[in-house]
């Protein structure tokens, strides 16, 4: 029996490994076979695949914050020089910050653009409280200090990102999806982010209700006094994105306490009662209203999807703002 197992035994382990992708389609499709909820551990993506590697993609660590230590992934392709826009990706709930900067990696090396995806791991950030609301607020609902929000965790990932590069950039437009989109919205609603040029939040789940009775972080009611400041947040440049496909009420990552349930049965829905909401508490406050919002044809909860849009949008130097969500031009395939 021995002299059987022996020779099974070392060919078990000699196998050699699957080989790991090489290019960034397989490397996405190698993803999109595994969730995110089992292939990112709590602790972080610790290293880089291969196909990103090849790409261009670093990732090193932000640690000297108010908060837990936070790794950026960091793009730079070849074509983005020292002039080159800076643009942050914020993933979703999964944390995936590997997959977010891989659907951007083939758009950035055509438009050059740097982009930086921070990573908040659950083990430092945990559940929606500390992401997708900032950490606000702790959990006995006591207004935290400023420096300790996640969202000002940004500005000085930038200012990291820019020595280290030294790039010439002196602002940056910040994107989210999802969770991410969650993450931008209320980050211009408290005023985050001195060094922001521009605010995209595409495909939020919940919003944070710019009137009416709701609290943080449904809500504007209650604010600590000087937070809430109208004239600022609703005037600041935010566009919302909205995919006319992302109308799943039944959607696994949809939101569904009783607050965002009473905002719209599914995202599209949410979006738009959003807008419409803030431009009627910038009438009310008698304030300017800089926001706008467009319908992206066809495309469903999907940040690659959304990726191209933006870029197109951000070659559009000022777009309308207020009204109804403006449907955009389907865009070729790629």
């Amino acid at each position: 029996m021995k002299r059987i197992l022996l020779p099974l035994m070392l060919c078990l382990t000699s196998a050699p490994a699957m080989a790991e992708p090489v290019d960034i389609k397989a490397l996405l499709r190698e993803f999109e076979a595994v969730p995110a909820a089992r292939r990112v551990p709590a602790g972080g993506i610790a290293t880089v695949p291969a196909a990103l590697a090849n790409a261009g993609v670093q990732r090193f660590v932000v640690d000297d914050w108010g908060g837990a230590a936070i790794p950026v992934w960091l793009l730079r392709p070849a074509t983005a020089g020292a002039n080159a826009p800076v643009m942050f990706v914020m993933h979703g709930v999964g944390r995936d910050a590997d997959r977010y900067i891989a659907e951007w990696v083939d758009i950035a090396t055509k438009s050059g653009i740097v982009i930086v995806v921070p990573e908040f791991t659950r083990s430092a950030f945990p559940d929606t409280q500390n992401y997708n609301f900032g950490a606000v607020f702790d959990e006995a609902g006591a207004l935290r200090p400023r420096e300790k929000w996640s969202y000002s965790a940004i500005d000085i990932i930038f200012d990291r990102v820019v020595a280290r590069e030294k790039l010439a950039a002196t602002s940056y437009v910040l994107f989210g999806h999802s969770a991410g989109a969650q993450f931008v919205h209320r980050f211009v609603l408290v005023g985050a982010g001195a060094k922001m040029s521009r605010a995209i939040s595409a495909n939020s789940g919940s919003y944070t209700w710019p009137m009416g009775p709701n609290r943080w972080p449904f809500g504007v009611a209650g604010l600590p006094p000087g937070l809430w400041q109208p004239a600022k947040a609703l005037a600041r440049p935010m566009l919302l994105m909205q995919g006319t496909a992302d109308i799943d009420p039944n959607h696994s990552s949809l939101p569904r306490q009783p607050e965002a349930m009473a905002q719209g049965p599914h995202r599209l829905a949410r979006g738009k009662a959003f807008f419409a909401a803030a431009q009627t508490a910038a009438q009310q406050a008698g304030v300017r209203f800089g926001w706008s919002c467009v319908l992206v044809p066809d495309v469903g909860h999907d940040n690659g999807g959304m990726a191209p849009y933006v870029v197109e949008i951000l070659k559009a130097s000022n777009l309308p703002t207020g009204g109804e969500c403006r449907p955009l031009k389907k865009l070729p395939p790629a």
